[in-house]
């Protein structure tokens, strides 16, 4: 399973895929555009600490959260 992966199979009914993308760019300290570019697999974080923390919030190993 990939960031994306986790991100799209959030629920969509209660806003939980916003509250997942708010909780991670307040904890990366990124804006919500930065965050959203991730989930989407558009960029990846440059600092290997977002990853740590975008691994924390998933339970993805660091090294899956943006293979494919």
């Amino acid at each position: 399973m990939t960031l994306t992966d986790y991100y799209e199979k959030l629920p969509t009914l209660v806003a939980p895929k916003t509250e997942f993308v708010t909780r991670v760019a307040s904890r990366c300290g990124v804006n919500l555009a930065t965050a959203r570019l991730w989930v989407k697999g558009k960029t990846k974080p440059g600092n290997q600490e977002h990853f740590d923390i975008l691994a924390e919030e998933t339970g993805i190993d660091k090294e899956n959260l943006f293979s494919k």
